[in-house]
């Protein structure tokens, strides 16, 4: 849930007595031990420009019984932000207590496709880089907090994946919290046969990421991961970092890679970018009906048309504002249904992309149904009254027909207008209106969207 306003004042009140204390808390939120002030601008519900739209950027969700909040950047930053700042970059599973706002646990912060607009850009003057394998699983933190460790998914204290995660710990490390720093969060992607993504590995395991603590430090490039029990991701080794060409290498069964750089022999604070290969695409887009836990390719305008439809076709009315409230709340769950594979296929553009093509079908069902209703309006005045008894006449409805006929009514709402006339159900009518809507040739097009060569 998002903040309370009564929280929101409490937490305002607290940003500022901590400013008072500490003077920098305000310089980067990604390495504050307390949020910075603009959380409460970034998770409270409010019009924010170009738009005037009201959304959140942060999304909060309080533990059920500790004094905890999870915060994570939503849908909303990744398609609609211009610019990412540090504050959404941190939210991901950053965890806080909620009366102090201290911070519990950090995560890695958000990083991009090598191709994106935000990605970070390799300069080639980097002290140290590293490629390793990206792990196509869920993104898993493992804390100390209250007397005990805990882990959490990436946007709930309650999951099937933490207690999957728990499991495999029992079951395949024993003994491995002893050497742990209850100062640190343990970043993992849990990867588990029964809950794949795209890529379908053999066992479950956690694969340890890295370790970030609560200021955001990492190990240092040559830190030394034998020192821990848990598998690591696969090195790629190279004697420079060519993104375009590691995404051709399309090694079996793989995600991609994620590149790490050191700008410096004590960087504690390493970039980030993604590099998906080109097979990884492919396989999204020619699944073969292994199951997934998330949307597991991008749409077609015509698949986009489809999935409109077909909840349009569950409104058995013409209410128009009936109609507009509930489309809104399919369009809303139908973008939200694609984040987990936004970053694959373009981040921002891409979601931008997927939103305008819906309110373009949107716009277009909203214009017919207004002819339709307009037309219903005009031939209720002439007497063309709807009743059953018409559908049994046929000197009525060939009446209705020629009247139907002149240029004042589309001819493309013909079936509709005759579904009502003849009194037919509701869903008939609904049906008939959505079967004879003219929609352009484009939005019928199969060719999926999006792809990422097109975004570059």
């Amino acid at each position: 849930m998002l903040w309370s306003y009564p929280a929101l004042l409490q937490f305002q009140t607290l940003l500022k007595d901590l400013d008072l204390q500490m003077g920098t808390i305000g310089s980067k939120p990604q390495r504050a031990l307390h949020p910075h002030r603009i959380m409460l601008r970034h998770a409270s519900e409010r019009p924010r420009q170009p738009s005037n739209k009201v959304y959140s950027l942060i999304t909060t969700k309080q533990h059920p019984t500790l004094p905890l909040a999870i915060h994570n950047y939503n849908n909303k930053a990744t398609y609609l932000l211009k610019e990412w700042d540090d504050l959404t970059l941190a939210a991901r599973t950053l965890i806080t207590e909620k009366q102090t706002g201290t911070v519990v646990s950090r995560s890695l912060p958000k990083f991009f496709n090598y191709n994106e607009k935000f990605a970070y850009k390799p300069t080639g003057n980097e002290h140290a880089f590293a490629i390793e394998e990206k792990v196509d699983g869920s993104l898993i933190s493992l804390f100390w907090y209250g007397g005990k460790w805990m882990f959490v998914s990436r946007t709930s204290f309650q999951s099937p994946h933490a207690e999957s995660a728990q499991r495999i710990l029992d079951t395949r490390y024993p003994g491995a919290l002893k050497r742990l720093d209850k100062e640190s969060t343990y970043v993992f992607e849990l990867v588990d046969p029964k809950m794949p993504i795209k890529v379908v590995y053999t066992k479950e395991d956690l694969v340890l990421l890295s370790i970030v603590a609560k200021d955001g430090k990492e190990p240092p490039h040559n830190f030394d991961w034998t020192a821990l029990s848990f598998s690591r991701p696969k090195r790629h080794v190279a004697d420079t970092v060519a993104p375009s060409h590691l995404s051709k290498l399309n090694h079996d069964n793989e995600e991609g890679f994620v590149v790490k750089f050191w700008t410096s022999p004590n960087d504690r604070y390493p970039k980030r970018i993604k590099i998906k290969f080109e097979s990884y695409f492919e396989l999204a887009e020619g699944w073969k009906g292994k199951p997934s836990s998330s949307p597991r390719m991008p749409p077609s305008n015509s698949q986009i048309l489809e999935i409109y439809s077909k909840h349009r076709l569950q409104i058995h009315h013409f209410k128009t504002d009936d109609i507009a409230n509930t489309m809104a709340k399919h369009r809303e769950n139908f973008l939200n249904s694609l984040e987990k594979i936004a970053d694959d296929y373009g981040g921002a553009p891409w979601l931008n992309k997927i939103e305008k093509t819906w309110d373009r079908i949107d716009a277009i069902f909203t214009l017919q149904e207004g002819e339709l209703t307009d037309a219903m309006s005009r031939l209720k005045k002439e007497g063309y009254i709807p009743s059953l008894a018409n559908a049994k006449s046929n000197r009525l409805k060939d009446t209705f027909r020629k009247r139907m006929r002149r240029g004042d009514i589309n001819q493309k709402l013909r079936e509709a207008l005759m579904a009502w006339y003849i009194d037919d159900a509701p869903v008939r009518r609904v049906a008939a209106f959505v079967n004879q809507l003219e929609i352009p040739v484009d939005l019928r097009s199969t060719e999926v969207l999006g792809k990422v060569e097109e975004l570059v």
